[in-house]
């Protein structure tokens, strides 16, 4: 996973190249860097995404996102 920070927000790049995550206080976009779309012909990507957002979420909290929108 590849990371670029900005002030308040941080953007996460699956190694994979097919998913990208914004992540913000309050705000959460996935999208999808490969096709552009989210139709994708293998399962495959959804495991690329699930880990992506696995892993997201951990260095949001720790950076002190607010993952919860609270």
């Amino acid at each position: 996973m590849n990371i670029i920070i900005e002030p308040g927000r941080a953007t996460y790049i699956a190694d994979t190249g097919d998913w990208r995550l914004i992540i913000a206080n309050g705000y959460f976009e996935i999208v999808p860097a490969a096709t552009g779309e989210l139709v994708y012909e293998i399962g495959i990507n959804l495991d690329n995404l699930c880990s992506l957002i696995t892993e997201a979420k951990v260095d949001a909290i720790a950076r002190g996102i607010d993952w919860d929108g609270a």
